[in-house]
């Protein structure tokens, strides 16, 4: 048993030694004390216009989230689509095969952050290309 303990101190000295060669300055793998900032640039709403009326989620008044397919919705239109729409009222985004309940279509407190991250995001966007073009010419 005496031996081994020696044969894995040996390894563990030559591992060191050789992150000292190839990395001199930096942790040992495993060892980072580094903070990871996962950023996203992708937007987590599904659908960008309300489907009925084609108006954009972020010009919506009252918006509403279906939760079994997460489409956005205006809240009164929806509600009267659904009872319209009777025995099945399926979600009117396109391709999407969900049929839509009244107790199912909520205004969860995300949403809200969603849609003023999609507009913050966007009014940057329009920054940035405004910057572009201008020096562009």
């Amino acid at each position: 048993m005496h031996l081994v303990e020696k044969y894995c101190d040996i390894v563990k000295l030559l591992h060191n030694l050789l992150q000292n060669v190839h990395h001199a300055g930096q942790p040992m793998p495993g060892e980072e004390q580094e903070d990871i900032v996962i950023t996203s640039t992708q937007n987590n709403l599904l659908n960008m216009k309300y489907p009925l009326t084609g108006k954009p989620v972020t010009e919506l008044q009252n918006p509403v989230r279906w939760m079994d397919c997460k489409h956005i919705y205006e809240k009164e239109p929806v509600i009267h689509y659904i009872s319209t729409k009777k025995p099945h009222p399926r979600c009117p985004v396109a391709g999407c095969p969900k049929i839509l309940q009244v107790g199912r279509v909520v205004r969860d407190a995300l949403l809200t952050i969603e849609i003023d991250e999609m507009c913050l995001a966007s009014a940057t966007n329009i920054n940035s290309t405004m910057v572009e073009d201008f020096y562009k010419s």
